[in-house]
């Protein structure tokens, strides 16, 4: 099994909740992620960038800094 921190998780399911709001893949700014984890911008790109590493989560570096869900990132995050 995959270790992940709070952060990880928290964020994990951050995504969820905008993937079954929006509909898949639930892209979410940087920023967005940062003020609902309530954390700074920097630490959630650390934490993306994590995820990212992990193959949880993929990423849009163009002009802002977006997270979404991949399918294995989406199983995990549903299953704790």
């Amino acid at each position: 099994m995959m270790e992940l921190n709070d952060r990880e998780l928290s964020l994990l399911r951050v995504l969820v909740q905008e993937r079954d709001k929006s509909g898949p893949p639930g892209f979410l700014e940087t920023s967005v992620i940062a003020q609902t984890l309530g954390i700074s911008v920097p630490d959630a790109k650390k934490t993306i960038h994590a995820l990212f590493v992990k193959g949880l989560v993929g990423t849009d570096k163009i002009d802002i800094y977006a997270a979404y869900l991949l399918p294995e990132g989406y199983e995990i995050a549903r299953a704790k």
